[in-house]
């Protein structure tokens, strides 16, 4: 059985649960978490998202993100991802949250976008998931935003929106 997410009216208060599939197919309100982790010298952790990946394979986001299961708020839930996708576990801070509509297959999809930020140490092992991430780098934030405004189709709209408003 797939997980079931959060969904949410358009004040962000929690309506019902179900799949991720039918929340993109029928443009249901849902929340996803975002972490940016830096290390000592600021530089920004960004994956690389799996081929597999049903939206944006093959793209650079976040350093780690995911949805909001059911019965989670957002600070459960990006605990959980980061620890899922990478294997760390460290303090965060929430920045803050946005609504980001994406497409698909025609149909609008309004996310709710809570964003976390933290530290670690460029050392920390990272465990990552094969099924989630195929790479990750270590990249400066001026050379991000630039490598962003050249070439957007390299990452997801999601972390260009995190970086904008964000950092």
């Amino acid at each position: 059985m797939s997980e079931r997410i959060q969904y949410v009216d358009e004040n962000d208060q929690p309506i019902g649960a179900g799949s991720n599939d039918n929340a993109w197919a029928k443009g249901i309100h849902h929340r996803l978490v975002r972490v940016i982790l830096r290390d000592e010298t600021g530089m920004i952790l960004s994956q690389l998202r799996s081929p597999a990946k049903k939206s944006y394979p093959n793209r650079w986001t976040d350093s780690a993100t995911g949805h909001v299961d059911e019965g989670e708020d957002y600070e459960q839930a990006v605990h959980r991802e980061m620890y899922e996708e990478i294997g760390v576990k460290t303090t965060l801070t929430f920045l803050g949250k946005f609504l980001l509509t994406g497409h698909q297959d025609g149909v609008a999809v309004p996310v709710f976008n809570g964003v976390f930020d933290g530290t670690i140490s460029r050392q920390t092992p990272l465990t990552m998931s094969k099924d989630e991430v195929a790479d990750v780098q270590w990249i400066d934030i001026q050379d991000l935003k630039q490598s962003m405004k050249d070439n957007p189709d390299l990452y997801t709209p999601g972390f260009i929106e995190t970086i904008r408003r964000f950092y």
